[in-house]
């Protein structure tokens, strides 16, 4: 004999409807809502720690320190951004002001900045033609960039956009002579050079789909392809071409590799060099390396050396090229070891490969030197090859220690340094 269904345990399913009927308040009325207009107000999205200080060397420095701020809307469609920083004097401060609109597709920003630039010329031993006293003089050129722009950047999809931009500089040219006599204390000469205006249109193909790593990208592809050209007191065109990929070898083993050229051309390109010597393009040629080795064996120094060391100007040039590889691979990460501590810092190791190259206009180019070519009109590539051992230090910065093996220079190995995330 069945069993009746029993009916008495059906629960009807729950609806707003039913929670509505069985609430003892009631929804608000919307007819008594009123709408206004959306007026733009700015709060503070991020604000650097302030900080000063003072300093006294024999370049004349004073106070330094600054601060930096970004305020933003409630929707983060319209940003301000402001910066300063002090280093000595005021006029060379490096300051930013900017105004960004992302309302629409095309976003655009208009601003004003100011942005020092040392060079440094030569250095050498004279004597006082009064006292007779040895002299140790450097000459250090000093270039302030005060501009106003304005840029737009149009997305073609979320990796790949177009940017567009123009600007109007003033450049203010200076150098100054760092005397340091023997005895006496030393003192600073600025030699005024006058100043240059002109105007500066520009436009970029830009293309980012890489995923960031704990020290640097690990997926991926990168490139930045720009052109400009400058009208008024400077005269030049300037390319750059960066392409970048990170492709996958074996589990978390990943090859970087990097194409940068840079180039001026034009009757004012020379006003502009470019210096690769730094950890960021070609490992075991700093310029620290050159001065303590190369630079301090007597040897002729022709009429157009761009520092007074003929090897240390092999470094410098209106173009460059560099090219860098790198077989990256985690040593200690949540990646391998899964139970690994937060506290502790993850640690990443890579055997990297770089060659780089700077010349100027009227440089004859050549794989490598032959013996009698003149280094400093003949330029060939620098190459060197080592490992490195990377970490991130809390989300902070990215530590990096470089151990590298320069090809055709005197010293066979250098141990480097510095901050800054990979390529």
């Amino acid at each position: 004999m069945g069993r009746a269904s029993d009916t008495s345990k059906f629960v009807a399913p729950l609806t707003v409807a039913r929670l509505l009927d069985s609430a003892n308040f009631a929804l608000p009325d919307t007819s008594e809502f009123t709408i206004k207009p959306y007026h733009v107000g700015f709060t503070a999205d991020y604000i650097a720690r302030p900080q000063v200080g003072y300093v006294r060397d024999n370049f004349g420095q004073g106070f330094y320190g600054g601060s930096a701020i970004t305020l933003s809307d409630m929707l983060g469609n319209h940003n301000l951004a402001f910066g300063l920083a002090v280093n000595g004097r005021i006029d060379e401060a490096q300051a930013l002001a900017a105004y960004t609109n992302l309302t629409h597709r095309l976003n655009w920003s208009v601003g004003l900045s100011q942005d020092p630039y040392f060079y440094f010329l030569a250095a050498g031993y004279t004597f006082d033609p009064n006292t007779g006293e040895p002299l140790y003089i450097q000459q250090i050129r000093r270039l302030v960039f005060r501009s106003a722009f304005v840029a737009a950047q149009y997305p073609f999809s979320r990796f790949s956009r177009m940017e567009l931009g123009l600007q109007a500089t003033n450049v203010d040219d200076a150098v100054y002579q760092v005397i340091e006599p023997l005895v006496s204390q030393p003192s600073i000469q600025k030699i005024g050079l006058g100043s240059h205006n002109y105007v500066q249109p520009r436009l970029a193909l830009v293309h980012d789909n890489s995923l960031a790593g704990y020290t640097g990208p690990f997926a991926g592809r990168r490139s930045r392809f720009e052109i400009s050209q400058t009208i008024g007191g400077w005269k030049f065109f300037q390319g750059l071409a960066d392409y970048r990929r990170y492709d996958k070898i074996a589990g978390p083993i990943v090859l970087a590799t990097r194409g940068l050229f840079v180039g001026r051309f034009g009757p004012d390109a020379g006003q502009f060099q470019n210096f690769i010597g730094v950890t960021d393009f070609l490992r075991g040629h700093t310029s620290g390396s050159y001065d303590r080795n190369e630079c301090t064996v007597a040897q002729p120094t022709p009429a157009n050396s761009q520092t007074g060391c003929v090897s240390l100007d092999r470094l410098i040039g209106s173009r460059v090229a560099v090219g860098n590889a790198e077989l990256r691979f985690p040593i200690l990460t949540r990646q391998i070891f899964r139970k690994l501590p937060a506290a502790v810092p993850p640690i990443e190791g890579a055997f990297f490969y770089d060659v780089g190259l700077a010349w100027n206009a009227g440089n004859t180019l050549k794989w490598s030197l032959a013996p009698g070519d003149d280094p400093e009109n003949v330029r060939s590539p620098l190459q060197a090859y080592g490992a490195s051992i990377r970490t991130n230090l809390f989300g902070f910065a990215v530590l990096r220690l470089d151990y590298a093996r320069p090809l055709n220079r005197p010293i066979k190995s250098l141990w480097t340094l510095s901050l800054g995330p990979t390529f």
